[in-house]
């Protein structure tokens, strides 16, 4: 399955853009789905209560699909991340741990909670350390907490973020 619909560098990189999509609706067993609905259910159903249902759609594709860029851009160019230009994932964890940056960006502890969640990722890479996956988590939070600062700024100045 990851081979034919995961998403990777080499696939998203030869033009199936296809797979930025495909692979957000993916598992990768029975335990990763029941896993899934209930992060979806909490980032989901949170961001969807403070901005509403079609903003929440847009909010999370833009934050899977742009996290899912980056990473594959770094492994691109950095050389010690050649090792996993070959792998694929699935899953919409990228898109739900960047709405859970972007829930954390509102918090009133916002730099302890982001903190606290970074240490959560630090000790499951401790663990069990799967690359492409946790990288993308990492950069997935940091995405969704940095566009949830500019929200914050724009709102409480009136300026562009």
């Amino acid at each position: 399955m990851l081979e034919f619909w995961g998403i990777g560098q080499e696939s998203v990189w030869s033009g199936d853009f296809a797979r930025l999509l495909t692979g957000t609706f993916l598992s990768h067993d029975v335990e990763m789905f029941f896993r899934q609905v209930v992060f979806a259910a909490l980032t989901l159903g949170y961001t969807a209560r403070v901005r509403g249902s079609v903003g929440t759609a847009a909010t999370f594709f833009g934050l899977d699909i742009g996290s899912t860029l980056v990473l594959l851009t770094a492994v691109w160019v950095l050389p010690s991340l050649s090792d996993v230009s070959a792998l694929n994932d699935v899953g919409m964890s990228m898109g739900g741990f960047g709405l859970a940056g972007l829930a954390i960006a509102g918090a009133r502890y916002r730099w302890r909670l982001c903190f606290a969640v970074l240490l959560g990722i630090s000790v499951k890479i401790a663990v069990d350390f799967e690359p492409l996956t946790d990288i993308g988590h990492v950069i997935a939070l940091l995405l969704g907490f940095g566009a949830g600062l500019l929200i914050r700024r724009k709102k409480t100045t009136g300026r562009p973020a």
